[in-house]
């Protein structure tokens, strides 16, 4: 820019200094200047400045000429910074995205063409053949002691669970472990009803109470509600222990308070039982998580309903957990292009979390802990063979951007679907204003799907990656982010295919494939290894392919906090988003 300014400025000197000349001739050669008069010696007069100064002319010409290539050519194949991430949501400067978009239009298509059809890649994209060979097991060997031998008479254990459905659900099973590890009877867990969401649901409202005691009665005893003490109410000793508590903990800080007030409330409580323990109290964990938490008979019948007519749509389809709230957005600090407004919007909620640093979001989104936005999500199903008559179910509550942020993902497959659209709201209504529900009619259509997308690991992600693992490995995908990021960045300077070929090898370990995941490795209730069992004799997966999918998910699992999720971000956030 700053040469064709400077060739200008010496264009506009040349005109200036022409001026000069051409005045200092007609006074120094006034015996042409008289001979040329009329029509006819204007044209002569004119002929000769040209002859004289055609060099000069010539130059002028080629100088202006050039200077309009050199733009033409550089609005073409040199595009703005802000034309870098064409597939990121703008929001507030969509219509300058738009308008870069049509500059780049003939070198875009030239470039990177996707197709409409996913490809013929060889393979099923709806289940793993070896997939059959495993299944859960998480009964109790006859060492584990049941609850008529271990429990103790007069503890009480209270559970204050916080966060959102499956938040609560991680609370609810460690309870019964805690519980177990107490020697002491378990009242039914106290449901979050402060946190952001404000559903007012408890447990019997959600989940069947009766038959969560009645499963789990070999284990540990469970009662409904604190009985009276001496004829009147009383109220227990509240306690909250650190995050990853192991049985020694909860002996230490836990037990001596327990012995002697008899009933101890453990609040805010949400991963605060050790990921690691002995495999029999881990197979409890998959006894609670995967068997005795059902469902209420209404949220059953119309989960059930949500899948029926999606299998009637299509004998296939993905269900996906989109995860793009702006309360996601905002806790992980990422930045996707909306300026300002996308700045001051999610700033605002994320000042609620006290114990947040500040962000780095360019760093965030390179180490992998963004979600990818709905565009890049729909690129990547498409990569990896998905066609655009997929039919998709999206698992979401309110979207960033709204539709504009949603419309690349609705154009890659326009068979799309929630629960708002395939569901009336009478049969939602019941429902609608209870958060809890609402999320519990997802996790059933997420976890019939025949394949899951997950676009982060939060508690629903992992929740239903161990659920599908433990039910047969049903396929699961997670976005490799971290790769993903910055092929999403370079995508404009490779063909469909390349870009295509780069998205399968990068997602290898990260697809629900059995042994993609080392034993022990990440959350346990993503990766329930002490409850997965495996067909003797049945070699799974070629050793090379084991090993490439184990560090891949290892790579994964480093870039990934378990905690992530602390339930203080998530108080008062409605009134910062209602302003």
């Amino acid at each position: 820019m700053e040469n064709i300014m400077t060739t200008l400025k010496e264009l506009k000197k040349l005109i200036f200094s022409l001026k000069i000349r051409r005045k200092k001739s007609e006074r120094n050669n006034t015996t042409t200047t008289i001979h040329l008069h009329g029509s006819n010696g204007f044209y002569i007069g004119l002929k000769l400045i040209f002859w004289r100064k055609r060099r000069r002319v010539f130059s002028f010409i080629s100088a202006i000429s050039g200077c309009l290539l050199l733009l033409l050519f550089s609005s073409v194949y040199f595009p703005p910074p802000t034309a870098n991430n064409l597939f990121l949501p703008r929001h507030s400067s969509v219509r300058h995205v738009v308008n870069v978009r049509e500059a780049l239009e003939y070198n875009f298509e030239a470039m990177f063409q996707v197709p409409a059809s996913g490809g013929n890649l060889g393979r099923d994209l709806w289940s793993w053949s070896q997939s059959t060979f495993y299944y859960g097991c998480s009964n109790a060997s006859k060492t584990f002691q049941t609850a008529n031998r271990k429990k103790l008479p007069d503890r009480y254990l209270l559970i204050a669970t916080s966060g959102g459905l499956n938040q609560q659900r991680t609370g609810i099973i460690d309870a019964v472990v805690a519980a177990y590890i107490l020697n002491a009877t378990l009242v039914i867990p106290r449901l979050d009803q402060q946190s952001y969401w404000k559903d007012t649901s408890c447990f019997a409202e959600i989940f069947d109470v009766n038959w969560f005691i009645s499963y789990l009665s070999r284990d540990v005893e469970i009662i409904k509600e604190l009985p009276p003490k001496g004829g009147k109410a009383w109220i227990p000793r509240t306690i909250r222990v650190p995050r990853k508590c192991d049985p020694t903990c909860y002996e230490t800080r836990v037990l001596p308070v327990l012995n002697r007030t008899q009933a101890v409330e453990l609040t805010k409580f949400d991963y605060r039982l050790s990921n690691r323990l002995d495999t029999e109290l881990q197979k409890l964990r998959c006894r609670v998580n995967y068997h005795a938490l059902r469902f209420t008979d209404p949220i059953l019948k119309m989960g059930k309903l949500l899948v029926e007519r999606m299998k009637m749509k299509a004998k296939y389809f993905i269900a996906l957990h989109l995860r793009f709230e702006p309360d996601m957005l905002a806790f992980s600090g990422c930045y996707y292009g909306g300026g300002d407004k996308e700045r001051a919007e999610l700033g605002a909620i994320r000042k609620r979390w006290k114990t947040l640093h500040a962000s780095n979001p360019e760093k965030v989104r390179r180490n992998g802990k963004c979600p990818l936005t709905p565009e890049e999500v729909g690129l990547m199903l498409r990569a990896l063979g998905f066609g655009s008559d997929v039919h998709i179910y999206v698992a979401s509550g309110d979207v960033y951007g709204g539709e504009e942020s949603l419309a690349p993902l609705k154009g890659l497959f326009p068979n799309f679907h929630s629960k708002q659209t395939i569901a009336t709201k009478e049969e939602l209504a019941q429902f609608s204003s209870f958060s809890g529900r609402m999320a519990a009619l997802d996790y059933i259509v997420c976890d019939e799907t025949d394949v899951f997308v997950a676009n982060n690991n939060g508690n629903m992600a992992r929740m239903l990656a161990g659920r599908r693992r433990y039910f047969g490995h049903k396929p699961t995908i997670r976005p490799n982010a971290r790769k993903l990021y910055k092929l999403f960045l370079d995508r404009n300077n490779m063909t469909w295919e390349e870009f295509s070929s780069r998205v399968r090898t990068y997602q290898i370990g990260f697809m629900g494939e059995p042994n993609e995941m080392k034993p022990g490795k990440g959350e346990f209730h993503e990766n329930p290894d002490s409850c997965l069992c495996q067909a003797r004799g049945i070699e799974t997966i070629e050793e090379k392919n084991r090993k490439d999918a184990v560090e891949m998910s290892d790579e994964y699992q480093s870039i990934e906090d378990p905690d992530w999720i602390d339930v203080d971000y998530l108080y008062k956030i409605e009134e910062v988003m209602s302003d």
